[in-house]
């Protein structure tokens, strides 16, 4: 009789499970730090933004939960718009809120409160926290973002690691950058979109291959920036189309690639404007007072920021109006110190400079056309007129008055200064000096700059968050509006109605609580003609005696007596205010014989 045992198989060694478990984590570390040192000077660039914004802002800000650090400037704006948003649903254009300035409604576009990541997080809404805020933790991307941007190109440029760093510190301590963010302008942060570009620009193009990455990432950037911010997408779609046209000229494509790359890039801009309701809504796009808002001749090695804040240590300050703060341009001690550099040795090699011009031709016409728009119809040196452009502005002031502020269009300018600097000065010199220069002009920009001062802008704030009263509480159940009356509802022109109480911020917070829509707010753009019908309408409403039982009425002590005089109003004091309802009276019984 055979052994049963026989048959079955023979067992093979295999590795045990932990001896495997412990390779593929060797494989993966190893991934790591080969990813790690390759990436080492955009990752190293992307910590000194961190860093600075930790030493501006404080890891407060980084708290999703804490929202008591906006309740100042335009913050509050930009915070109210997402959380209105939240509440509502999805529509078009996209980000509308319909439940702010009801019932004009507004959008997320309109409340500058960058559409695009407001979206991104609306279908997660119900997992979040009431109060939750992404201004601080988006102002903290950008500043990361602006550093590994400007190190990876450096790194494209061939630049090593140190370099990298540095070239990444340097505009990571850009003046402009730190001074938008202390005006409260998170949406207006996103400047790594505008280095990227410049240095796309600036970057060879040795093959297809990199001029159709140069492509790609053109149309990605245009995408994004037209959900980020108008103005900041009005500055990437021509630097966009100048890349385009560089990448013609390099020849590594055929002319229908940029071509049409070209095409894609002003469609989806101006596609996305009318998705996001920028333009097609019939809210005007224009402003008024285009020419205040501009830069001065100056504004590169003026010192003098938002709120008269001296960002130099070093420099004194300029004069210069007082609206031109818009027109920031301070380039910092360091990045000045590079440019002059630059210039002179660039003079000893003109024929080495020129042989590249298709790299830095098309991207200077375009920073020098911006720059030219950033001065306005009224050039200003150190706060006077000097010249007077309103005849070549006329025939096209409607479409300039979208973008008052014009100042901000030396941006492009001021980036392509000082990454152009910060990138040619160390391959002008002996190699073996690059990195010792670049690391003192990086000392030289973090010295000059004052972030001292920069830190006060983050004072003040009010105590708007507080949660209703249990009068204001208890009136709103079953309702649906919380109203101001009169209503305060504004842009940024003035054009609205604006009889309302200025700290409009606390009841909209509070109405966002409850659940409620709520009829005021300030925005960038609102159709005046609407808003006034609106107002007017309220006004004649109270005076024929009627009110909205679905509305909680909030209202100016001048004006309670109206309400109390009619029938069914019930009013009482609240935080400043007056409280009303209504409930309409029972209907008088009518008896038969």
């Amino acid at each position: 009789m055979s052994d049963p045992s026989a048959s079955l198989p023979v067992p093979t060694e295999t590795p045990s499970a932990p001896r495997a478990e412990r390779e593929r984590l060797r494989r993966v570390r190893e991934s790591l730090v080969r990813w790690g040192t390759a990436q080492a000077g955009p990752l190293g660039a992307a910590l000194v933004g961190l860093l600075t914004f930790l030493a501006t802002f404080g890891p407060n800000a980084l708290d999703p939960q804490r929202i008591g650090w906006l309740i100042r400037d335009d913050f509050s704006q930009h915070l109210l718009g997402w959380l209105f948003f939240r509440e509502t649903p999805l529509g078009l254009p996209l980000g509308a809120t319909p439940n702010y300035l009801h019932p004009l409604g507004t959008s997320l576009g309109y409340t500058d409160s960058i559409p695009w990541v407001g979206l991104l997080l609306r279908p997660f809404s119900f997992m979040l926290p009431t109060d939750f805020q992404y201004i601080g933790p988006w102002m903290c991307l950008c500043l990361m973002l602006q550093g590994a941007s400007a190190a990876w190109v450096a790194r494209r440029m061939g630049a090593p690691p140190q370099h990298q760093w540095c070239v990444g510190g340097m505009l990571v301590l850009s003046p402009v950058l730190l001074s938008r963010m202390t005006f409260a302008h998170e949406a207006l942060c996103a400047h790594w979109l505008l280095v990227l570009l410049v240095g796309l620009h600036l970057m060879p193009q040795r093959d297809a291959r990199d001029a159709k990455q140069a492509l790609g990432m053109s149309l990605g950037l245009c995408v994004f920036a037209a959900g980020v911010h108008p103005v900041i997408a009005t500055m990437t779609l021509p630097l966009a189309l100048s890349l385009c046209a560089r990448t013609a000229l390099e020849r590594k494509l055929p002319f229908a690639w940029p071509a049409l790359a070209a095409v894609a890039c002003f469609a989806s801009v101006l596609g996305l404007f009318f998705a996001f309701g920028y333009l097609g809504t019939g809210i005007p796009v224009g402003a008024t007072d285009f020419g205040d808002y501009s830069s001065d001749l100056t504004t590169l090695f003026n010192s003098i920021g938002h709120g008269e804040i001296r960002w130099s240590r070093f420099l004194p300050p300029l004069p210069r109006h007082g609206s031109q703060n818009e027109g920031f341009g301070y380039l910092g001690a360091g990045g000045l110190v590079a440019l002059a550099l630059v210039l002179v040795l660039m003079a000893r090699e003109p024929r080495r400079i020129l042989a590249l011009w298709r790299r830095w031709v098309p991207v200077t016409l375009v920073a020098l056309a911006l720059a030219f728009f950033a001065l306005s119809w009224r050039v200003k040196f150190q706060g006077q007129q000097v010249a007077d452009l309103s005849a070549l502005y006329r025939p096209v002031l409607k479409w300039a008055e979208a973008f008052r502020s014009s100042g901000r269009f030396i941006w492009p300018l001021h980036y392509l200064l000082l990454v152009g600097a910060a990138l040619a000065l160390p391959r002008l010199v002996r190699p073996s000096l690059a990195p010792t220069l670049a690391g003192l002009l990086l000392l030289i920009q973090g010295l000059d700059l004052n972030l001292g001062e920069g830190r006060r802008a983050q004072g003040g704030g009010g105590t708007w968050n507080t949660l209703p009263s249990l009068a204001l509480t208890e009136a709103a159940k079953g309702r649906e509006h919380l109203a101001l009356y009169p209503p305060q509802m504004h842009d940024g022109s003035g054009r609205g109605c604006r009889a309302g109480p200025m700290d409009f911020h606390r009841w909209a917070y509070r109405a966002y609580r409850l659940g409620l829509t709520f009829n005021s707010g300030y925005v960038a753009r609102i159709d005046d003609a609407k808003a006034q019908a609106y107002c007017l309408g309220m006004d004649a409403e109270i005076t024929a005696g009627r009110m909205d039982p679905q509305t909680v009425y909030l209202v100016i002590p001048s004006r309670v007596s109206w309400l109390q005089k009619i029938r069914g109003a019930h009013c009482q004091p609240e935080d400043g205010l007056w409280l009303c309802t209504y409930d309409a009276p029972p209907e008088p019984s009518v008896s038969g014989r």
